[in-house]
């Protein structure tokens, strides 16, 4: 979809100081040495929840922050859009309206949505859709992938997870970067590549922890051909990013950086590097190396990542990219204005 005067107004991030390395974890047998050398993760951020490092606060964090770098109060928000992909604090509870209440946002409407790890850059849609022209939304996105729910080393294959949190701003006011535009594809034939043979009663997880995915994806494959898998994500996320590329008037080489999930070696070449027929060195790879995937936060840990640590020229720009489960992929083009060039540098 295109965009004519949608602008990310401010952002943040937030990731947890503690990390956990993986030789180390190959040493005491939490990650397979196979599993290593596949993905080339040299360490993943780790969230002390017990300290107050939980998925909600760490969306806290993050949300003033992008609050704060956009200049904005927080009344002025409208619409407050949370992406989760693996927990959200309580079971019947609305993570939303917590947010909402902890930044002091009134009378806005908070959303909690689920589509996995695209779930931040469908939120700069649907913030974009909502708002039709005026006004102003925020996204947040925030995981800790936590056992005994989740084992940030063993519980998938190809990629290693790390704890964080990310916010945007966005309005039509202008702001450090216009969006230009976003495209979001969907192929439920694949939903049931993370969901297996497993049992959606909800005893099932009494049981059967932590998650494993790699399980799932064996149940998939006694019915599925996974070559089946590849050709559908390598149709879909081309024309994901295509159809971003069209409806922003951009090339592909137009494209400065490519902010792709946080894969391992083997899955980022073979899920995002090859469909999209672009070298690892236009990416944030090595970021990914020492972080692990955050899940939905990806996008926007990366979008700070490129203000912190590259050298942004006004027209530069970007494509955002988020890939969920289920499957649903998003992307995002966005072009640098120049308008934080040193303001927003000295805020952070």
């Amino acid at each position: 979809m295109k965009w004519p005067n949608l602008y990310i107004e401010g952002f943040s991030s937030y990731l947890p100081a503690e990390r956990e390395r993986a030789v180390d974890m190959v040493a005491v047998g939490r990650y397979d040495e196979i599993e290593h050398q596949k993905t080339g993760q040299v360490s993943v951020v780790v969230a002390r929840p017990e300290e107050g490092e939980t998925a909600p606060e760490m969306a806290v964090v993050a949300g003033r922050a992008a609050l704060a770098d956009a200049g904005r109060h927080p009344s002025e928000i409208d619409v407050l859009i949370h992406a989760v992909v693996l927990h959200n604090g309580l079971e019947a509870w609305n993570c939303g309206s917590y947010l909402q209440g902890q930044m002091g946002i009134e009378g806005c409407i908070p959303i909690e949505i689920r589509t996995a790890c695209a779930g931040g850059i469908l939120g700069i849609e649907l913030v974009g859709r909502y708002c039709g022209g005026s006004g102003k939304g925020m996204v947040t996105a925030a995981d800790v992938w936590q056992r005994p729910l989740f084992d940030r080393w063993a519980s998938d294959s190809g990629l290693a997870y790390g704890d964080g949190a990310g916010a945007v701003v966005l309005g039509f006011e202008g702001g450090p970067f216009r969006v230009l535009s976003t495209s979001v594809v969907s192929d439920p034939h694949l939903e049931q590549m993370h969901r297996g043979d497993e049992s959606m009663a909800l005893p099932h997880y009494s049981g059967n922890l932590p998650i494993d995915l790699r399980r799932r994806v064996g149940g998939y494959t006694r019915s599925h051909d996974i070559d089946e898998f590849w050709t559908r994500n390598a149709a879909a996320v081309s024309a994901c990013a295509q159809t971003a590329l069209d409806d922003s008037g951009s090339e592909h080489g137009d494209i400065a950086t490519w902010v792709l999930p946080n894969f391992g070696n083997v899955l980022l070449r073979k899920q995002c590097l090859e469909p999209l027929k672009i070298p690892p060195e236009q990416t944030l790879f090595r970021y990914g190396r020492e972080i692990g995937h955050t899940g939905a936060a990806d996008p926007f840990v990366g979008l700070d990542l490129v203000r912190r640590n590259h050298d942004l020229e006004a027209g530069d720009r970007l494509m955002l990219i988020g890939i969920g489960v289920g499957f649903t992929w998003g992307c995002a083009v966005v072009e640098y204005t120049g308008t934080d060039a040193d303001e927003g540098n000295e805020r952070r």
